[in-house]
């Protein structure tokens, strides 16, 4: 979902690290460690308040439960301009594949805060599916997830294509599975070094989202 449907790097970034005084390069140090970031994604949260009090607990200063008020209406607030406020192009490639039959279903590691939104996105109604890790208990890589969503939409693994930015290994996951890939990098340009990773596991690649309509066909 996010970088492949919904830029989350929004202008609104810089209020959910501010009430901490940290930028948002500090505040991603703890954010996005790797044992809080599995148990966001694979639900082990009841709500955003309990989620964002367990990121505050690695920082090496006492927050106030003001600031993390703060934090929580910061993240909020640019997880939903992500999902309701689209690059061009986004929407009406989605409508587009909608209008021509395709069965289509997101599949996305998101937290419980990420996911807040959803309900609210112009995207939500153009999907037959929305499965969330934090949901299911289950994440990409995960042969399981993959499987999850096809037996969902009721398309076997020959039959579907998967299109990812390429994070948490997503690409891999899906040839695994036998799942035609796409990358794309309309929201974010990869570095050589996360390139070199990707590349094996990339069926077709694209720089816009608008290529996936002529693309999707010409398979």
């Amino acid at each position: 979902m996010f970088f492949t449907l919904a830029d989350p790097r929004r202008e609104l970034e810089h209020l959910e690290c501010d009430p901490l005084g940290l930028s948002p390069e500090e505040w991603g140090h703890y954010f996005w460690d790797k044992e809080l970031c599995r148990e966001r994604a694979l639900g082990g949260f009841a709500d955003g308040a309990t989620l964002i009090d367990a990121a505050c607990a690695l920082l090496p200063f006492p927050v106030s439960e003001a600031q993390k008020a703060a934090v929580l209406e910061g993240r909020l607030a640019r997880m939903r301009k992500a999902l309701t406020e689209l690059r061009p192009g986004i929407l009406e490639t989605v409508q587009a594949l909608r209008a021509q039959g395709f069965k289509l279903a997101v599949l996305s590691n998101a937290d419980i805060i990420d996911i807040e939104a959803w309900d609210e996105s112009p995207l939500a109604p153009l999907f037959d599916e929305a499965i969330f890790s934090c949901s299911e208990g289950l994440m990409k890589p995960q042969p399981k997830f993959y499987h999850l969503a096809l037996s969902r939409l009721g398309v076997p693994a020959e039959e579907a294509v998967f299109v990812g930015d390429g994070g948490d290994h997503e690409l891999d996951g899906a040839k695994a599975v036998g799942l035609t890939t796409v990358w794309t990098e309309y929201l974010q340009k990869k570095n050589a070094e996360t390139r070199a990773l990707i590349v094996p596991f990339a069926d077709h690649h694209i720089d816009d989202i608008r290529d996936l309509i002529d693309l999707i066909h010409s398979l």
